[in-house]
């Protein structure tokens, strides 16, 4: 039977870990965490369930996860956050795919669903997300970027029955501390791509885009409270985004802010 390893890259995020470590365990033939600087007890919840733990001063998401991947001895790897679970559907898929007979595949998407404050968002464009997460080892490799890390596999891929469920945020705190540091990441990456639109009008369009497109386009106002703070808050994020690049850009001289 074919093995699998659990990779995951953390910091601080002790909250998460035992409903992570308790919905991995079905599945899991090893887990390999890169830790990053964690000041709570994540280390020690990880290493107390038996997982493989290693510090590595924070490189950027894709080079944590590409070094996390190269610890890894399963024949597959399965990248999950520390607030995505999969469900008993995928815990099947999964144990059907390491029992065998081996695919065709070297990769496969995993659906998501995506938690908002607890609430499920069946609107707003979040429900029918995929993303490359499971593929053979040695196969794939995550594509250096600021944010948004992308997992790019050789051959072909398929999706893989079942969903991940994504626990996005909990309390506003916890969306403004990511917000703080993906907007950041966010700009730096825009700048690096050549962008300097930093108009303050652009700012204000792409915000309200933002907003418009999830509540209203996507009908995420049939998802309560729930789907306008959603739409809300990405809307703020975007303005965010965009006025950090207006700082590089006036930081760096390459246009008058």
């Amino acid at each position: 039977m074919a093995t699998l390893s659990v990779c995951l890259i953390c910091r601080d995020e002790a909250a998460n870990l035992p409903a992570w470590l308790a919905a991995v365990a079905p599945v899991a033939d090893e887990i390999v965490a890169v830790d990053s600087g964690s000041a709570d007890d994540s280390v020690a919840i990880l290493q107390a369930a038996g997982a493989q733990v290693e510090h590595r001063p924070w490189s950027g998401y894709a080079d944590q996860r590409n070094h996390c991947a190269g610890l890894a001895t399963g024949d597959w790897v399965l990248f999950l956050d520390a607030d995505e679970r999969p469900d008993e559907e995928l815990h099947q898929a999964i144990s059907r795919l390491k029992q065998g007979p081996a695919p065709a595949e070297n990769a496969f998407e995993l659906a998501y669903k995506v938690f908002f404050f607890g609430r499920f968002l069946k609107h707003g464009g979040y429900f029918g997300e995929r993303h490359l997460r499971l593929y053979r080892r040695g196969t794939a490799r995550w594509d250096r970027r600021e944010v948004h890390e992308r997992l790019v596999g050789d051959g072909s891929v398929r999706r893989l029955a079942g969903f991940v469920e994504h626990h996005s945020s909990a309390t506003v705190g916890s969306y403004l501390a990511r917000l703080d540091r993906y907007s950041a990441e966010a700009a730096r990456q825009m700048y690096a791509a050549g962008n300097t639109a930093t108009a303050g009008l652009t700012a204000w369009l792409h915000a309200a885009w933002a907003f418009a497109n999830r509540y209203v386009l996507r009908l995420g106002c049939l998802d309560g409270w729930e789907g306008y703070l959603a739409a809300r808050l990405e809307a703020l994020y975007t303005l965010i985004k965009y006025a950090r690049l207006r700082e590089l850009v006036g930081e760096r001289g390459d246009r008058s802010p």
